[in-house]
């Protein structure tokens, strides 16, 4: 059986490998650590404790309001922040306005039970400076208090404006749009408070308490893009869900039951016990990954009193999906691995075979001189995508690192993403389309923009950007897995994830996050240590067949049945 080459050009690579790492830290690494470190105006964003003693706080003395179970999310302006990062206009908008509107704050929800048995609780929703504490907005949602009744639309136009007034706005600045929308709300334009073409506007919504007083229950000011931004990149997230719906999830399930099958007619010449220990590690980790992100679930569900109750039971629902992509990666993995053993290649080698303990550690070693590389060349196409077709990203808080239970745990998600994706995509993948075109760039290809097409709906735009660049970064993992195997490329990949999702934590600024930052980024060393140790202090099992001679299909195309990396 072939086996993988047993020498790569290590001074080409590691050359290769130390321009790459120098363009990635020059043009990202370093200005994010001059920002985060050595601004005289850099700050520490606060903790989500403080930020729900001050949201509490607030309530108290503006409402008078008993408090029951705060809860902090980060919440995020996504329009505001990729029109700013479109037009280049980040950096003006948080001198000119960053800290009285800032686009990225915490939403702490208050909960105040009804004074009344039976009735709907009350829900205030604060917005907080992230770093500051600063309240700088506010609504509240569910019950009513007893006695208060809405102004009418006369009384509600005056009311906001004086409030508009007092919160610093001059009377000859303010445009009020008309009489107050179906949710209560008077919307003023500010004149003169506008960042590129995006227009600065108040939402207000007053109230009559029982004993009289005009107490305003909604202050939400806004910084609006303009419309055709905005219809733009609505028509761009409709685009992405079309291609992940069509193009990502409906090929991933067929190639889940091809996986399923496969794995059935190439059970001789492989095992059904492959892959449980990988197979387990993912559920595991990517259950616990999800959990962690519980609050970012909350935060896209924005002001609802349900909040908490939708996002379990959405937590419930992805317990259950990651299931079945668990037996996904789990087929894959034994299908994938019977295609290559069948057809002479042993891309994936046995635990104790001859040689594993020695292939699990070169693969480390070239694993983080491609990850290197890989990192560079990101960084390269991101420029060009960004010089030739004016790409841009934004916020997604869904995703944030401010949003995770436990930051720590964060990277632990770029090894189930490794063991996932190299699995379906590469080892069964291409393994399965090189049996039906019998050219393997075409094998490469076809699964490649399948996995890319998984990632057009982030928040990249236009969102065809993450398509084109990972189908040139997947045709490079693929080359690497055909060259150098199924670990190398594993290890590849999460070496990959694992510093970009590390420097996140590093960047925190927390003892705990930087130190589990490091951690992250030396532990696929850790990793193929004790799977070297392991597997040497075993000793080799003897050779196994690895192909039937009654089974024309799995004629293999020469050489021994184990792996040796001295053949």
């Amino acid at each position: 059986m072939n086996s993988l080459p047993i020498e790569p050009p290590w001074r080409r690579l590691l050359l290769f490998s130390m321009i790459c790492l120098a363009i990635y830290l020059a043009l990202q690494i370093i200005p994010q650590t001059a920002a985060s470190f050595f601004s005289s105006s850099a700050t520490q964003v606060m903790d989500k404790g403080e930020a729900e003693r001050l949201a509490t706080a607030f309530v108290k003395e503006q409402f008078g309001a008993v408090i029951t179970a705060p809860h902090a999310v980060h919440q995020t302006d996504r329009l505001l922040n990729g029109y700013l990062a479109k037009e280049k206009q980040l950096e003006a908008y948080d001198e000119q306005y960053g800290k009285q509107f800032p686009p990225d704050t915490y939403q702490v929800d208050v909960k105040v039970p009804h004074p009344l048995s039976g009735m709907q609780d009350i829900y205030y929703y604060v917005y907080l400076h992230m770093e500051s504490g600063e309240v700088v907005a506010w609504n509240r949602q569910g019950g009513v208090p007893e006695g208060e009744r809405p102004l009418l639309s006369e009384e509600a136009l005056e009311a906001a404006q004086s409030f508009a007034i007092e919160q610093g706005f001059l009377a000859e600045q303010l445009a009020p749009r008309g009489m107050p929308d179906r949710n209560g709300f008077v919307i003023i334009d500010v004149k003169g408070a506008s960042i590129g073409e995006a227009e600065l506007e108040l939402r207000i919504r007053s109230v009559v308490t029982a004993d009289g007083e005009i107490r305003t229950i909604g202050y939400k000011p806004t910084f609006l893009p303009p419309q055709p931004y905005i219809d733009y990149v609505e028509g761009q997230d409709q685009l992405g869900s079309i291609l992940t719906l069509a193009g990502y999830l409906g090929m991933t399930v067929i190639l889940f039951i091809l996986s399923v099958v496969y794995a059935a007619l190439y059970r001789r010449h492989t095992s059904f016990l492959r892959g449980l220990f990988l197979t387990g590690f993912f559920l595991v980790f990517y259950i616990i990954s999800n959990v962690n992100m519980l609050d970012g679930v909350r935060a896209g569900l924005g002001e609802n009193p349900s909040a908490n109750e939708f996002a379990i039971a959405g937590m419930a629902i992805t317990v259950l999906i990651s299931i079945a992509m668990a037996a996904s990666v789990y087929f894959a993995l034994v299908g994938g691995d019977g295609l290559w053993r069948a057809h002479g290649r042993n891309l994936w080698p046995r635990f104790g075979e001859p040689g594993y303990g020695t292939h699990v550690w070169r693969s480390m070693k070239l694993s983080y001189l491609w990850a290197f590389i890989f990192l560079g060349l990101q960084t390269i196409i991101f420029l060009l995508l960004e010089r030739g077709f004016g790409t841009w990203t934004t916020s997604d808080a869904a995703t944030s690192i401010y949003n995770f239970g436990s930051p720590w745990i964060y990277p632990m998600l770029a090894w189930c993403a490794a063991i996932s994706e190299e699995a379906v995509y590469r080892l069964f993948g291409i393994g399965l389309l090189r049996k039906w075109f019998k050219n393997l760039f075409v094998a490469s290809l076809i699964p490649t923009i399948i996995w890319a097409l998984g990632h057009v709906s982030y928040p990249f735009y236009p969102a065809t950007t993450r398509l084109i660049e990972l189908t040139i970064l997947g045709l490079l993992f693929s080359y690497i897995f055909l060259k150098y195997g199924f670990l190398t490329a594993v290890f590849t990949h999460a070496i990959v994830n694992s510093i970009m999702m590390s420097l996140l934590l590093i960047f925190m600024g927390e003892p705990v996050n930087m130190v589990a930052g490091v951690f992250y980024i030396v532990l696929p060393v850790i990793v193929a240590w004790v799977m070297r140790w392991w597997s040497d202090s075993r000793g080799p099992r003897q050779p196994r067949a690895q192909y039937s001679p009654e089974d024309p299909a799995s004629s293999p195309s020469g050489g021994p049945t184990s792996f040796n990396p001295e053949h």
